[in-house]
């Protein structure tokens, strides 16, 4: 399996099945802006809920072959082994396609993921042990906690201003020293670093040295 992450946005995506597996997929794509299309004569509570607030479209029936041509991305979720097997029968190679219970037939699965903000962390065992993933996700979300999320807005603003304003001959010291872990858990030490970025702009001192 070749790892990558896919931008979703505006993307046209089928969720075939209303029960908890398929509510747990359709729980991890709420955030990533697609079109979500739900089918299934019955579907759980939340998957409801999402659709009264059109979070999502449900279709109270059972999946046919024109409700998948024109999905970029779709997840075979029903409590029927041979729907799903059928689901992927109809896919063509240009679409991405998950078969929750018999992943061979599709042609991606999905990793359990630990998103903290503009970080994301994805533990795969390729199907080998499930448990596994669980086990290895709970370790990193102890390690990397919801510091994290503050910390890459800081890098990722503090990098547009050096990519953008400061000469090239500065940039790796500015950025290596964006790294240091001292800003990890320090958000008034980001703001100050941040804020003497752009004061050396506004004064035209980006070649001179940050002191902390």
């Amino acid at each position: 399996m070749y790892p990558i992450h896919i931008n979703l946005s505006g993307r046209t995506v089928v969720v075939a099945g209303g029960g908890l597996v398929a509510h747990r997929k359709i729980n991890d794509l709420l955030n990533e802006e697609a079109i979500i299309t739900v089918i299934s004569p019955a579907a759980v509570k939340e998957i409801q809920e999402w659709h009264a607030e059109r979070k999502l479209t449900w279709i109270e029936r059972e999946v046919e072959r024109a409700d998948l041509e024109e999905a970029f991305l779709i997840i075979a979720a029903t409590n029927s082994k041979e729907m799903n097997s059928w689901i992927a029968e109809q896919t063509t190679s240009k679409q991405l396609v998950n078969v929750v219970d018999q992943p061979d037939l599709g042609n991606f699965i999905v990793p359990s993921v630990v998103k903290r903000g503009k970080l994301i962390l994805s533990v795969s065992t390729s199907g080998a042990s499930p448990s596994l993933s669980k086990s290895i996700k709970k370790e990193l979300q102890q390690k990397y906690s919801e510091d994290y999320e503050t910390y890459l807005d800081f890098l990722f603003q503090c990098r547009s201003i050096i990519k953008k304003e400061y000469p090239e001959k500065n940039r790796k010291d500015l950025l290596t020293k964006l790294t240091d872990r001292s800003f990890l858990y320090n958000e008034e030490k980001q703001r100050a670093y941040k804020q003497e970025l752009i004061k050396k702009i506004d004064h035209n001192l980006v070649n001179e040295p940050i002191n902390e």
